[in-house]
């Protein structure tokens, strides 16, 4: 009988610099805890990936490569659909996993058999930044839904018995953030939960993340927690996920619209302090401000701009104000 690995380790790659792919790898073979399998999903890269990984000689390690190019979505979908482990593993082909993660993580679970995916504290490196999440479910849940995503995506550990229950898999319609989307939809059906340690040290390159992908992202984020607001409270959001959608598509924005999206917003953001007083209802800034922006400069427009009920939602300075009326 084969004997099945008890971690699936799933990592797509795509072109990751030699020398960040081998940190990444060497910090994978050197955990602690042994029993795991490394499957590599090559999204059609132009490096030489393969010879790297079959310069370890690692038996632990499996290499796929793409036909086509699938982006991280497809890859990681098609990792979902050949893991082996009793638990998966997520893991970035730039990041750092230190060497006791998989052994904590499973420790974790074996003590707390009613949390299904747990992540942890991360460092961006090479800013040296420590990034703490809220730890427990309920928390974790409010924060997802009502203001952020707070799951480290490449720190991630699931339990695949859950994965295969509830047939989980990433969807292509949430654009650069497939695990924000992933998390809410799974808020209702599973437990979260996250280690306080720093466990993974996340490679930030600031400068090669375009401000578009960070424009888009950060667009799609807002929209999935509005999708998950209304689900939550039973209201209706179709107003406001029309409005980011003209947003997304470029499409000429309004006095009119903004109003709209404020309204659910402010809606949204009563409701859940009548439920839970002491969470700090919050917006995705990066989205807001960018929308700001691109919204017609009318005399209707300049009035909720300096509003109180705009106020409440995003804190903005008389500079930043000026500039969103002037274009820049």
């Amino acid at each position: 009988m084969e004997l099945k690995p008890k971690i699936s380790v799933i990592m797509p790659v795509y072109n990751t610099p030699e020398e960040e792919f081998r940190q990444s790898l060497e910090s994978i073979f050197n955990q602690t805890f042994k029993d795991f399998e490394l499957i590599i999903i090559d999204d059609c890269s132009k490096g030489n990936i393969q010879e790297i990984i079959e310069s370890y000689a690692d038996t632990r390690t499996i290499y796929i490569r793409n036909e086509k190019n699938l982006g991280v979505t497809g890859s990681l979908n098609k990792g979902l659909e050949i893991v082996r482990g009793e638990f998966i593993a997520r893991m970035d082909s730039d990041d750092i996993s230190l060497p006791e993660r998989f052994e904590k993580q499973i420790a974790y679970f074996e003590n707390n058999p009613n949390i299904s995916i747990l992540g942890t504290a991360i460092e961006k490196f090479p800013k040296k930044e420590i990034v703490k999440f809220p730890l427990e479910d309920n928390e974790i849940k409010y924060t997802l839904i009502f203001s952020h995503s707070c799951l480290a995506h490449p720190s991630i550990m699931i339990r695949k018995s859950v994965v295969d229950e509830y047939k989980i898999r990433y969807s292509e319609k949430n654009v650069v953030c497939e695990d924000y989307g992933l998390w809410l939809e799974l808020c209702d059906k599973l437990n979260f939960a996250n280690l306080d340690e720093v466990l993974l040290k996340y490679r930030w390159h600031k400068n090669s993340i375009s401000k578009r992908k960070t424009l888009i992202q950060s667009a799609g984020s807002q929209k999935l927690m509005i999708k998950a607001q209304a689900k939550y409270f039973g209201i209706d959001s179709a107003d406001a996920i029309n409005v980011i959608d003209k947003h997304m598509e470029n499409k000429i924005i309004t006095s009119n619209d903004l109003n709209m999206l404020l309204n659910f917003i402010l809606q949204s953001k009563y409701l859940l302090e009548k439920e839970k007083p002491e969470f700090k209802y919050g917006v995705n800034r990066v989205f807001f401000k960018d929308f700001l922006r691109k919204c017609v400069t009318d005399i209707d427009f300049i009035k909720i701009l300096f509003s109180q009920e705009l106020n409440e939602i995003i804190k903005l300075t008389g500079t930043e104000k000026i500039g969103m009326i002037l274009g820049f």
